[in-house]
């Protein structure tokens, strides 16, 4: 194996921009390992990317995920409904279809994701006629198990023609890994478990990849899972599927004939949900038996990509309904708490950007802490002085009370918007308004539409007040 050739694609991937390792999926995959993630943690993380809210919506409405059939919302219902695991799941997923659709060599892509998502299917569905306690790791650990082939293919370029020639070439009756080897120097799967250990993708892919023998169930359900989806692309009633069958029914114990009907009824799973995630060219690609189809169902829900939210009174009112459950169960914190606000005034109200910025343990600044809308740079530099200092902000907290600043306000509350306030928010109207726990401000939330233009307006305030003083109630119901 040439060991340079493979620690040089290493090194190299690492240092791409590569679409499947973008920095919003970078911090959902990281927290796979974080037992100490909460969901508003992962809320946060989706809502920071419009268009992974958007996809995580949508598939969250699919009959895959929602079996239920009752519509979903809000990523915070989203996540408090399918479970934390299913939800980063549904992340990582996206993102490889993401990296499919901005790679170099779209066909050879194609047949990738195709092939991870059905392994992926496939050993979830394993997992879970086994009662394993985590079919979602398992999910993972099958999904990720392409990830060196699909990494390859983003950005392969003459080598990567060289090698789709040799695949093609009738004369060579070799396994794929052994092609690799002649043209590489190094199989691909040896880069997924570099990628793997690299980026701590998957303690399952690794453990899966390290230990070929290995029984442990979890290992086997997803080597049979991808041992299955490569199979069957020769055919459904070929030998090879036959082997990889006959094994799965020893691994369930339960006939082959019980054990063919449940992978071809996955196969067909498979197929509707990487329709699902907008992979189309791949659901194609995936073997379903004739016997085993059926009308691919839509997702309850379309949801469209918008670069500013308008208005939305459904998402408002789900958004109130979530918090009024958090407290009621006595299941949130503050984080969830804000978490659920945020996203109601930016997706319910319709706003161009939303910040809660938190008072300092010192109580000298305020200090941006949670922002849905504003870059990440303007973020960390949202920091205001409010020890001894007179501006808006701490007018806003010394009162307690909401303001709605447009041109109808005095001058003596104009000239509260010092210059340090100015360069954060920039010009124009804008709402504020404290954020209490039993009376005691512990910081503030400021929104605006500057970035479109689009006038504010009463009702606007007005369901912008209706949010603040339903997150006071439960923070401090909560904090007891």
């Amino acid at each position: 194996m040439d060991e340079k050739n493979l620690d040089s694609w290493t090194e190299r991937l690492g240092s791409e921009t590569m679409p499947v390792f973008s920095r919003t999926i970078e911090c959902v995959a990281g927290m796979a390992n974080s037992e100490s993630t909460s969901f508003s943690g992962l809320a946060w993380s989706i809502l920071q990317d419009p268009s992974l809210t958007a996809q995580v919506l949508k598939l969250s409405n699919s009959i895959y995920y929602n079996t239920t059939g009752k519509r979903i919302q809000t990523v915070s219902r989203a996540v408090m409904r399918l479970g934390f695991d299913a939800v980063r799941t549904i992340c990582l997923s996206a993102c490889l279809v993401e990296s499919a659709l901005a790679g170099n060599h779209r066909e050879r892509l194609a047949l990738e994701i195709a092939r991870a998502f059905h392994a992926a299917v496939q050993a979830k569905n394993l997992a879970t006629r086994l009662n394993l306690a985590q079919p979602e790791e398992v999910y993972v650990g099958a999904l990720l198990s392409r990830i060196g082939q699909i990494a390859f293919w983003c950005f392969a370029g003459d080598i990567g023609e060289k090698l789709k020639r040799a695949l093609k070439d009738e004369d060579k009756d070799q396994p794929e890994s052994q092609v690799e080897m002649e043209v590489l120097g190094f199989r691909l799967e040896r880069l997924t478990l570099r990628l793997a250990q690299e980026w701590k993708l998957s303690s399952n892919l690794e453990s899966m990849l390290q230990n070929s023998n290995s029984n442990d169930p979890v290992d086997k359900s997803i080597r049979l899972g991808y041992n299955l989806a490569q199979a069957c692309e020769k055919g459904w009633d070929s030998p090879d599927t036959a082997k990889v069958v006959k094994k799965i029914s020893e691994f369930l114990k339960v006939s082959e004939q019980e054990a063919s009907k449940a992978v071809q009824e996955a196969s067909k799973d498979a197929a509707e949900i990487t329709e699902v995630f907008g992979a189309s060219k791949s659901s194609r690609l995936i073997p379903v038996p004739a016997e085993a189809l059926r009308e691919r169902s839509k997702p309850a829900e379309e949801v469209e990509k918008k670069e500013y939210p308008k208005t939305d009174y459904q998402i408002q009112i789900a958004s109130l309904r979530d918090l009024s459950s958090m407290v009621a169960s006595r299941k949130g914190d503050v984080n969830s708490v804000l978490s659920v606000l945020l996203e109601g005034i930016y997706r319910g109200i319709g706003m161009d950007r939303v910040i809660f910025a938190l008072i300092s343990p010192d109580r000298r600044y305020v200090i941006g802490k949670y922002a849905l809308g504003w870059t990440n740079e303007t973020i960390q530099n949202f920091k205001v002085s409010v020890n001894g200092a007179e501006n808006i902000f701490t007018n806003i907290l010394r009162s307690r009370k909401p303001l709605y600043m447009c041109e109808d306000q005095p001058p003596e509350i104009f000239s509260l918007i010092t210059e340090e306030i100015s360069d954060l928010i920039g010009s124009g109207p804008f709402f504020i308004m404290p954020i209490c726990v039993k009376q005691q401000s512990i910081g503030l939330i400021y929104t605006d539409r500057n970035l479109s233009g689009r006038d504010l307006d009463e009702e606007s305030f007005e369901s912008f007040c209706f949010f603040g003083q339903q997150a006071n109630t439960g923070l401090t119901t909560l904090a007891g």
